[in-house]
């Protein structure tokens, strides 16, 4: 697993994906930095490549999990290909695994609306998770507007997909190098 965890580095390249150590997400009206990036594996074998994006601001997990924090998550699909019902599969067992079962049951119709915006994944396919308290999250799948999500706590179980406790701790630790743990 390749793992971005130095705080001081400006630009990485993850999986075969260079991410940019500063991007600016219309609608926030600042530059995000790069937290972090990852590859998180499946079976041993990458799955795909993720960046985590925060404003300046954000200087905790803690801040950052409240929900009043914009932020980014770039997802590169490092897998061949996967078709649409395993896309979907994927995504609804990572958020059982966040969520838990009566959290799970709260935000069912969201986690329903968030695979449908899926199709199949391809090697190199970008998805961007742009979260905006007063909007939502705001998908793109290869730069094109894929949804948008409101909730707080649906967006905060998403979240926690990728740097939850139950997130794999390689993963979750080199997307949050750039932040505190408290």
């Amino acid at each position: 697993m390749l793992l971005l965890t130095a705080p001081g580095i400006r630009a990485a390249t993850v999986g075969g994906h260079d991410f940019a150590d500063r991007i600016n997400v219309p609608g926030v009206g600042t530059n995000l930095r790069l937290s972090g990036a990852a590859v998180l594996d499946r079976n041993f074998v990458p799955f795909y490549a993720a960046a985590l994006y925060l404003p300046a601001s954000v200087h905790s997990l803690d801040q950052l999990q409240s929900g009043l924090s914009a932020y980014r998550v770039t997802v590169v699909w490092q897998i061949p290909a996967l078709d649409e019902t395993r896309v979907d599969d994927y995504w609804r067992k990572a958020f059982a695994t966040a969520a838990g079962p009566e959290q799970l049951k709260r935000i069912q119709s969201g986690v329903e609306r968030f695979v449908d915006v899926f199709a199949g994944a391809r090697h190199g396919q970008v998805i961007l998770f742009d979260y905006i308290p007063d909007a939502g999250m705001r998908i793109f799948v290869d730069d094109k507007p894929a949804g948008q999500l409101a909730g707080v706590e649906f967006n905060s179980v998403l979240l926690s997909i990728w740097i939850g406790e139950k997130s794999p701790r390689e993963f979750r630790t080199a997307l949050l190098a750039g932040i505190d743990r408290n």
